[in-house]
């Protein structure tokens, strides 16, 4: 069924169970080779998408984020000097990496047709000399929800480091298979982990994103929800890489032990329904802006949905209704 015809009859909509791809989003799967990225999210949930991009993009990007950041008062506590928040719109760079074709397409897969932008903000860590183990602790992203979590996940979060990602240079540790608890840790939880996030049980797993996998190997199978170990692994990625983690999915990150820097943005993608965590639509009433943006900024920002549409005059607008009912079903 054509898009357009969906418009009007979202009842019509074919549904698209947790974790799987749609009929109309598989096609751009194939295209961008993305199939081992799925089956990681599935499997891990967090993954790693090789060559999201060009490299040179990621420099433009980490001169926008020094550019934009002011300092902060963390530097003790995990080495985090500079932060730049609130960054779509703000820079071109971020804004290409924001649309960025294989950047869209896992986020549709994880939070569905309509997803909007969340959260971008970008952070400067600088090697870690202060007191503790200048660890960030571990938790889940979409920890503002009700637990249990729903199967479908909400929240996406796509982490660009601008000069690649290393342990010894500070990277993101996840616990495998946690988004399958569709809850944060509890104290319980982080109370077991030994040694902490930090230290020598993070190793190093970038799972393989070379495209290599095809649909008939991300066959979706119902997974336990008991975890097989609570052990946090560090993601490590090149220039020019993406990680990526869902909202239910237990992380923090390693303290920087290498002089030098890590610049990275943060790029939350969200459920339509749920309330974006930062609030991007005056993008919206910028005419000059949006005529140059990216393709793909519009959906961002919630441009074709129905919240807020209603005025005085004029109910909700109804067509916009019908979109965001049938892009709800993926």
């Amino acid at each position: 069924m054509a898009e357009a015809e969906t418009l009007d009859r979202p009842e019509e909509a074919s549904p698209v169970a947790p974790f799987e791809v749609s009929d109309e989003l598989r096609p751009r799967i194939d295209e961008l080779e993305l199939w081992d990225v799925v089956a990681s999210l599935r499997e891990h949930g967090y993954g790693v998408i090789r060559d999201a991009g060009p490299p040179s993009l990621w420099d433009e990007l980490r001169e926008g984020i020094h550019g934009l950041s002011t300092p902060t008062d963390t530097a003790s506590a995990n080495g985090i000097v500079g932060s730049a928040p609130l960054l779509l719109g703000r820079h071109p760079a971020v804004d290409r990496v924001a649309t960025l074709p294989k950047v869209m397409a896992i986020a549709e897969f994880s939070c569905g047709k309509a997803m909007r932008a969340g959260r971008f903000v970008g952070s400067i860590k600088h090697q870690f000399k202060g007191e503790g183990d200048g660890a960030l602790g571990l938790h889940a992203d979409q920890n503002w929800m009700p637990v249990p979590f729903p199967e479908h996940n909400l929240v996406m979060t796509f982490c660009f480091a601008c000069e690649g990602m290393t342990r010894a240079g500070g990277a993101t540790c996840v616990v495998p298979g946690s988004h399958r608890l569709r809850r944060p840790p509890t104290p319980k939880d982080l109370a077991g982990l030994r040694p902490n996030p930090g230290g020598p049980q993070a190793v190093r797993h970038p799972p393989s994103s070379d495209g290599r996998r095809t649909q008939a190997d991300c066959k979706h199978e119902p997974r336990s929800r008991k975890l097989e170990t609570v052990a946090p692994v560090a993601i490590e990625t090149e220039k020019g890489d993406v990680a990526v983690w869902d909202g239910a999915v237990w992380h923090g990150s390693l303290p920087r032990t290498i002089p030098g820097t890590r610049t990275v943005l943060h790029a939350t993608y969200q459920r339509l329904y749920t309330q974006p965590i930062d609030d991007f639509t005056y993008l919206l009433k910028d005419e000059e802006y949006m005529a140059s943006a990216p393709e793909g900024m519009r959906q961002l920002l919630g441009a074709d949905l129905f919240f807020h549409t209603a005025t005085p005059e004029r109910d909700v607008d109804m067509q916009k209704f019908m979109y965001a009912a049938a892009a709800a079903k993926t």
